[in-house]
């Protein structure tokens, strides 16, 4: 009998101790005192509550911090609890501490933290780290999207073709169909045909090489071919194809849907804050473009027309890209251009744009003669009222401008296109600034009416251009 009472009372005790002990830790943990080796204790001697229930407990009363301090000494060895952690930070907007549990994670063989980490990366543009994260889970859905961007990133036109039947099953359709419009596939397919025509036509370095059956299409003055050299860069410029077709300019230029090209194909040598230049002799290896101009998306650089090409980054808008499509059909810009542009060495002999001439600013003799004589080298000048002067007096002669008191009319009024060349004046037909001088400006509807005067009349040269000067080069 008093050997059961003996017993009874050391259960009894060794119950309250435990309880107390329990009690003890838990504070702890509210507290969020506990160390790792208490929380091992714990984890063995508390039965009816695990660390992952503490958790969600921690979370429901709103005590974010003990919820933390708990979650990094389990995330060590529970990958849920290290994704979570990594969210944490991701939300919080701490990258590093974010990146760190997520590696925690994918050590722990947790999915949707490699998935998690390769968008971090990607936005970090550090994409060489990707494809060994995700190849492992290649299966995955979201994993495979996230390779196909990389490989359009880095021309990884093996992987395109190889993973292809993959990615149009179960939930990847809709990104095959879309890299299937933008052509991916068909540039995969023609990699070595086209290494061998290149190779072909860069040692024979003649026009029939170079020459193209360019089929114009009957509603536009100009076809534009997009190409893009990533996926955000493809579907930047759809956004912009469609964004365009609303604009009055979309009458005279045709965007084609932009079709994809390997960074590494065009080889673009220029820093972020450079015009964008690039290497064009891989256009020779394409039997695909029937236009006469070509749009090039990439990941930088400053914008700006070439001849037949026109460069872009994956960030401009469509005030950019309107500004630039206009030089094609033969407007110039109406800020100061470099000083050995070649427009701006001499007065002109004959016209040469739409909105733009340079012509002597001082003239001597009979006014009526005069202004007949500059009106002929003026592509505007059936839009100039008779009533509207183009030369005041000047000493013993004249002045070439419009006054000022008719800025609001249509004349000759000096620009800064040639300001950085003394010995010659640029002159447009408007007094106020235009999207030829800055991007977010208006598109003037004066223009149109000028391009309806002569629509095809300055067009710059196609694309075929820059390639027998690079070819020459």
């Amino acid at each position: 009998m008093i050997i059961k009472k003996i017993l009874i009372s050391l259960v009894v005790f060794t119950s309250l101790s435990l309880f107390f002990f329990i009690t003890d830790y838990r504070e702890k943990i509210a507290n969020a005192e506990i160390t790792r080796h208490q929380l091992s204790i714990l984890e063995t001697l508390d039965l009816f509550i695990n660390t992952d229930e503490r958790l969600v407990q921690l979370l429901a009363k709103s005590n974010n911090k003990a919820w933390l301090h708990l979650a990094k000494l389990h995330g060590d060895s529970n990958a849920h609890t290290a994704y979570q952690l990594a969210e944490y930070y991701r939300r919080d907007k701490q990258i590093t501490s974010a990146e760190l549990w997520y590696r925690v994670a994918v050590r722990q063989q947790h999915i949707a933290a490699r998935i998690a980490l390769a968008n971090i990366y990607f936005k970090q543009q550090q994409y060489t780290d990707i494809k060994p994260l995700l190849s492992p889970i290649a299966g995955n859905e979201n994993a495979l999207a996230m390779l196909y961007k990389i490989a359009l990133y880095q021309g990884d036109l093996a992987f395109i073709a190889e993973h292809k039947n993959r990615l149009a099953q179960g939930g990847n359709i809709g990104l095959y169909n879309e890299l299937e419009q933008f052509s991916v596939f068909s540039e995969s397919q023609d990699q070595t045909k086209s290494e061998e025509k290149l190779e072909y036509n860069t040692e024979q370095n003649t026009d029939h090489n170079i020459k193209k059956n360019i089929k114009q299409n009957s509603a536009c003055s100009v076809d534009v071919q997009l190409f893009a050299t990533s996926l955000k860069g493809l579907r930047h410029g759809q956004q912009l194809m469609s964004a365009f077709g609303q604009h009055k300019l979309a009458k005279y230029i045709c965007l084609r849907t932009p079709k994809y090209i390997p960074a590494e194909a065009i080889n673009c040598l220029h820093g972020v804050s450079e015009n964008i230049s690039c290497n064009t002799s891989v256009w020779t290896t394409r039997n695909d473009i029937n236009t006469r101009y070509l749009g090039v998306i990439v990941e930088q650089g400053g914008a700006n027309v070439d001849h037949g090409i026109m460069y872009i980054d994956q960030d401009d808008n469509l005030d950019v890209l309107i500004h630039e499509l206009s030089h094609f059909i033969g407007f110039v810009d109406e800020y100061p251009l470099p000083k050995q542009h070649q427009k701006c060495q001499q007065v002109q002999q004959s016209p040469f744009a739409h909105n733009l001439v340079v012509l002597p600013d001082f003239y001597q003799g009979q006014r009526e003669k005069l202004r007949a004589s500059i009106l002929s080298q003026v592509p505007w000048r059936n839009l100039i009222k008779h009533s509207t002067p183009i030369l005041s007096k000047y000493k013993q002669g004249w002045t070439l401008a419009t006054p000022v008191t008719y800025q609001n009319e249509i004349g000759l009024f000096t620009t800064a296109s040639c300001n950085k060349q003394r010995k010659t004046q640029a002159f447009k037909p408007l007094a106020s600034r235009t999207k030829l001088e800055y991007f977010e400006l208006y598109f003037p509807e004066i223009y149109l009416n000028i391009i309806e005067l002569a629509p095809k009349l300055f067009l710059m040269p196609n694309y075929h251009f820059n390639l027998k000067r690079d070819l020459a080069h």
